[in-house]
């Protein structure tokens, strides 16, 4: 992705930014695509709250905006220390809680821009920051009436990128964005770019909080590029434990290369997935 993609009802955007000049301009449009589309607006991070209450904010008309509440400033403090400790279960009531009142109010939704880099950089909080941001998408994806853009400094490196941008569907990096991601897509989780031995253990890290629905858990592989043997195991894992809580696990779209690399290492015997899709 190179730019802010036309307002949609569950976008869940990633942008990676280099300058404060980069940052303004995505903003704008992703704020502009929620105006059009009547959704309330949500800034939270220290950066994004400063530039929007400065003189020449990104967004023209802000300070209307604010006056009738249609926009909202919070700061990272205000928005995830406030609370205590960062924890996936009060975001997620915040923002469950947020985007109801928005529709109760007459918009159509909420749409809300993140600026957390100081929490991705902190390698304590990141862990539980990347599972925020998977639990969110499938929010997202579900139709709650909530869209996001996160924004994250270039400068935070790659290990830190690579984990808060692999759990974005839409991604705008210089550097070309993670080696895979994953994401929701409706009812099922879907997989898509490269996992090998060296991003395996980032996938398995996701996978292992993962929301899935209580009798079964969908993975689509149809945009996958390449998996090789630990990918492969991570998944097989992943289904075992599902298994072992008594949910059925059904793999999507896999490639015949995928299927017989699946048997070869017998992981059939280990953990008796349903494939569908995909020629064989």
């Amino acid at each position: 992705m190179s730019a802010i993609p036309e307002p949609g009802a569950s976008d869940h955007v990633c942008w990676v930014y280099d300058d404060d000049a980069d940052f303004d301009e995505a903003v704008r449009e992703f704020l502009a695509g929620g105006l059009e589309r009547g959704e309330r607006l949500l800034c939270v991070g220290d950066d994004v709250v400063q530039r929007m209450r400065s003189d020449r904010p990104p967004l023209p008309g802000a300070a209307d905006l604010l006056a009738r509440g249609a926009l909202e400033l919070l700061t990272v403090a205000e928005a995830y220390d406030a609370a205590g400790a960062f924890s996936v279960e009060r975001q997620f009531a915040y923002y469950e809680g947020e985007t109801g009142r928005a529709r109760d109010e007459g918009y159509t939704g909420l749409r809300v821009v993140a600026e957390l880099s100081p929490l991705a950089g902190d390698p304590v909080r990141r862990g539980e920051l990347v599972r925020w941001e998977h639990v969110a998408d499938e929010y997202m994806a579900s139709g709650s009436g909530m869209t996001a853009m996160c924004a994250y400094r270039a400068e935070l490196g790659s290990e830190a990128l690579a984990d808060v941008t692999s759990v974005h569907p839409i991604v705008s990096a210089a550097d070309g964005g993670p080696p895979f991601r994953i994401f929701f897509d409706e009812d099922r989780l879907v997989l898509a770019g490269s996992v090998d031995t060296f991003s395996a253990d980032r996938l398995a890290r996701v996978l292992a909080t993962s929301p899935v629905r209580p009798d079964a858990a969908v993975i689509d592989l149809g945009l996958v590029e390449f998996m090789d043997v630990s990918a492969a195991r991570v998944l097989a894992r992943w289904a075992h434990h599902l298994q072992a809580g008594s949910v059925r696990v059904e793999v999507r779209n896999a490639t015949p290369l995928f299927r017989r690399m699946w048997q070869i290492l017998a992981l059939d015997e280990l953990v008796p997935v349903s494939f569908a899709g995909a020629a064989a």
